[in-house]
This record gives structure tokens, sequence and C-alpha cells, in this order.
């Protein structure tokens, strides 16, 4: 079945595949920038607020869960939009400083500022 093709669920409210359970590297669009300094992480998510957003950073490593809540199944005649809590887990080129890492949520957009570690600074040998 190709990912964006409707299926319909037990209750015969049509659904597309696209909008299945999500997972790890499969929950939302993320951007990651370079900016010499630091890198910028930016993640799409529309309808939130700032306690429904979880963020950790471990050496190299960013995790950013998101809620979106529990609909009332019985509710919906159709239903694309995903609920319940998603995750996506990021791999960055290199450690970062954990401790200067900040995030700010705006307009559905989350953005995370990953500092970089500073760099052993090469003495030269005279």
């Amino acid at each position: 079945m190709r990912r964006n093709q409707p299926r319909t669920s037990a209750r015969g409210v049509e659904q597309p595949t696209a909008d299945r359970p999500r997972t790890d590297g499969d929950g939302f669009p993320i951007d990651l920038e370079d900016h010499g300094e630091e890198f910028v992480v930016s993640a799409n998510l529309p309808g939130l607020r700032t306690q429904d957003i979880d963020v950790s950073v471990r050496n190299a490593r960013v995790r950013i869960a998101a809620d979106f809540g529990q609909g009332d199944e019985d509710r919906y005649l159709r239903q694309e939009r995903g609920r319940g809590e998603v995750s996506r887990v990021l791999h960055l080129p290199e450690p970062v400083d954990e401790r200067r890492v900040s995030a700010n949520y705006t307009g559905g957009v989350l953005r995370v500022h990953l500092p970089r570690r500073h760099r052993p600074k090469r003495v030269e040998v005279e």
C-alpha cells in the first residue's frame, strides 16, 4: 500500500496511511542548520503549548518529543491529524555545549539553538 493512500478503520472511517502511529524518525518535519558557532534545529509542531514539548540534549544527540493529545475517537468522521506523543531523535555532527542550549516556540515552529563545544585551541610551539 502506498503511504498516502487512504485506509479504512474498523469503524469505516477513511484515514490516510500517513496517519498511522508515528515513531522516532517519522514524527514531524525537522531542519538542521549549521550557523558556525551553533547548530539550529527547527521543528514544525503546530497547535501545541510549550508544556506539550520536551527537548533533551546529550553530547551530539537531540530528542524532541511532542504530545498532540488524544481526540474523542467516536466523533471523527475523518481523521488526518496525528494524535498522541511523537518524538524525533537527531544525531548532530559533533557534541554541543549542553549548558548553553536554548529553545523557543513561536508560530508553531520550535527552534533549538545548540552551541558547539569550544574546540581545544592549538598552540604553536616556538
